[in-house]
Parts: C-alpha cells; sequence; structure tokens
C-alpha cells in the first residue's frame, strides 16, 4: 500500500491530544477487579507502553534500487528544441526507486512538526518502507545519488523536528497516568461504599451458572471480553456501501461480530479523522473491501495504511476482499496485498461471513 510520504495530512498536536484522549477513556473505562487488583506501579508501566510514540528510524543501510523503463514528457524542457510546446513529446527514460526500510510508527510520516518546511521531502509508504523515485532522460547516476541523498537528509530533519514534542510527551506519559488511575480507583471505591451502605446482597457477589455456548458463540464472547472493542472494521469507499459493504455489516452484526462501520459508529458531530483513528486502533481486524472506486480514494487508502502500521512480525491485521478486481488490478495497487490469501464478494454473502468468522474463531 503506497501513500504520499511527509504529506501534513496531520498536525503533531492533533496527534498527541488524540493520543491523550484515548488514553484518559482507556483509564476510564477499567473495570473494578483491575483498578483494585493490579499493582499501580504495572498499570502505569503497561498503559505507558502501549501509548508512547515510536517514531520512524530510517534504515538507511539496507537500502535497495529497483528500476523500470518510462515514457517521458519533455515538451516543456527548456533545454530541448521543442517546435510545438502545446503537445506531448515523449522519450524513453528511467524510472529509479530507493526502497529505504524503516522502523516505528510510519504514521509519523504524515505528520507536521511545529517546525517545518514549505516544501517537505515527497515518497512514498509501503508498509514498512519508504519509496524514493526520480526519473532520469540521460544516465547520470551521480545526480539520481545526489538527489536520493539530499531527500534522507530532509527526511531526517523533519523526523528530528517531531522528535523532540514526541519525546517530551512520552517522557511525561507517566505523570498524566498517575492522576487518572487515582481518579479512577477513587469513583470504584466510592461506588462500593455507596452499594456497601445499601445493607443488601450485590448481585455481582452472587453465586451464577455459566451456561455452556456454542464454540463460535464462545469465541466472540471472548474478543469482547478483550481491550479491543471491535471484533471488524470495514474499510471501503462509498460507492461499494450498497452492493457489499453495507449487507457485509449488517450480516455481520446478525452473527454476534462487534463491527466498527461509518454507519454505526459515526455520530452527527464526531471528528471523522479521530474518530475513524480511533476505530482503526481498537478494531481486532480491518476488513479491507478492495475495488476499483477503492484504489482511486483517499480515504479508504489512509485507513488501509493505518492497518499495515499496525502489523507487525507475523500478526496479520487486514482481512482483503477483492469485489469485482483482478489480480492484476490488485497487484498494481499493492503487491503486498495481491499476495494474501482473499475472499471474493462474488463467491457470496453468505460464503464471505463464513470465512470471516473462521478467522474470528482462531
Amino acid at each position: 500500500m503506497r501513500t504520499p510520504l511527509l504529506f501534513a495530512e496531520f498536525n503533531i498536536f492533533d496527534v498527541l491530544q488524540h493520543q491523550q484522549q484515548f488514553l484518559k477513556e482507556e483509564i476510564h473505562g477499567l473495570d473494578s477487579k483491575t483498578v483494585k487488583g493490579v499493582p499501580e506501579e504495572e498499570l502505569v508501566r503497561e498503559l505507558a507502553a502501549k501509548y508512547k510514540f515510536d517514531l520512524p528510524v530510517l534504515i538507511a543501510e539496507s537500502a535497495y534500487t529497483s528500476h523500470r523503463e518510462v515514457e517521458v514528457d519533455v515538451s516543456r524542457d527548456p533545454m530541448r528544441i521543442i517546435f510545438d510546446p502545446s503537445r506531448p513529446f515523449y522519450i524513453k527514460g528511467t524510472e529509479i526507486t530507493f526502497s529505504v526500510p524503516f522502523r516505528g510508527d510510519p504514521k509519523f510520516l504524515r505528520v507536521r512538526p511545529t517546525t517545518f518546511s514549505l516544501n517537505p521531502p515527497r515518497g512514498e509508504v509501503r508498509g514498512q518502507e519508504i519509496d524514493l523515485i526520480y526519473t532520469r532522460t540521460d544516465a547520470n547516476a551521480a545526480a539520481v545519488k545526489g538527489d536520493y541523498e539530499a531527500t534522507l537528509r530532509d527526511i531526517n530533519q523533519h523526523l528530528a523536528w517531531l522528535r523532540s514534542s514526541v519525546d517530551d510527551f512520552n517522557s511525561k506519559i507517566g505523570q498524566q497516568i498517575l492522576p487518572l488511575l487515582a481518579q479512577r480507583k477513587q469513583k470504584v471505591l466510592s461506588d462500593e461504599q455507596m452499594i456497601a451502605a445499601l445493607g443488601l446482597p450485590n448481585r455481582s457477589n452472587l453465586p451464577i451458572s455459566t451456561p455452556v455456548l456454542p464454540r463460535r458463540v464462545e469465541s466472540i464472547q471472548k474478543s469482547i471480553a478483550s481491550s479491543k472493542r471491535w471484533d471488524v472494521f470495514i474499510s471501503h469507499a462509498s460507492e461499494d456501501k450498497d452492493r457489499i459493504a453495507r449487507p457485509l455489516a449488517e450480516a455481520l452484526r446478525a452473527s454476534g461480530i462487534s463491527v466498527w462501520y461509518d454507519e454505526f459508529s459515526l455520530k452527527m458531530g464526531d471528528s471523522l479523522r479521530g474518530a475513524i483513528d480511533f476505530g482503526l486502533v481498537n478494531s481486532r481486524y480491518g476488513i479491507v473491501i478492495l475495488s476499483k472506486s477503492f484504489f482511486a480514494k483517499h480515504w479508504p487508502t489512509q485507513e488501509l495504511n493505518g492497518l499495515f502500521g499496525r502489523e507487525v512480525g507475523n500478526q496479520r491485521v487486514i482481512l482483503p476482499v477483492w469485489h469485482d478486481v483482478s489480480a492484476e488490478e490488485v497487484r498494481s495497487f499493492s503487491p503486498m496485498l495481491a499476495d494474501r490469501v482473499a475472499a471474493q464478494s462474488s463467491d457470496g454473502l453468505d460464503k464471505l461471513v463464513k470465512e470471516i468468522l473462521s478467522v474470528l474463531e482462531k
């Protein structure tokens, strides 16, 4: 999945505020057993590790190149004699791609720091690699390498500007967690004291029988009890709502699956970007409906990039669904996705739901 690099889509202040809000919501949602039973220092350590930011670090020594022959329009090249510059004039050229691996959160490659350049570096993010692409109509390797090294310096400068804000946030996150935990603990204890003052048995302390559940329902209940709020996040283009996205969301919800779907999860007045970020972070899997409309849209591809950012090591989060697209079309959009086993909308809704349920039950 490729997206523009350092496009200043996000502001560092917005990113930090969203992270603080997510942290507050998680602490306010802690159950009484966790608040009273888990040592405070352990809770602080776990929450700090979860909400600290991992700024990207380029691994330039592991970079590699690829190239292909392309047609280049030189009709507006001032160094060439072109009799009719209003018409395209193509010659053979070479497109060279430098692929630079990095570790860390790819989201920060699209975050604008407090100090920034009005002409930020450009490239494409593909999983945990940055592609820097240059086109030449000559064989000047020194010029290409010079452009590449200059872009690397610009990217590292951009990340250095971000680092001061990120390091400050990370260093103070424990100080933010402590008072929030104290508030939550006080609320839990106050509720217990109020219930105890009533002088009647509390239902939570009464013995109850646990019914034997079918395997699928039991598995779904386990996922609901996990730290994730939704089993699946559905990413789609708006053009695909009627034919596939809405029917799939409704069928999954009818099967007992918790679904983040815009028509279910967004309310009037919500911040679209904040709500989507929250859904991406708090869903176990992301169902991505790949279609011609999806490939052409900005928001769906941003959601896909966010899901790619959650895949670490062998952990797979993305569940691709091909909707009226060929393998070649998917490969042209994202070679990484083309190599994954995908469900086909053409197989019918029932089979599609069964395939998704089989993943959730593992």
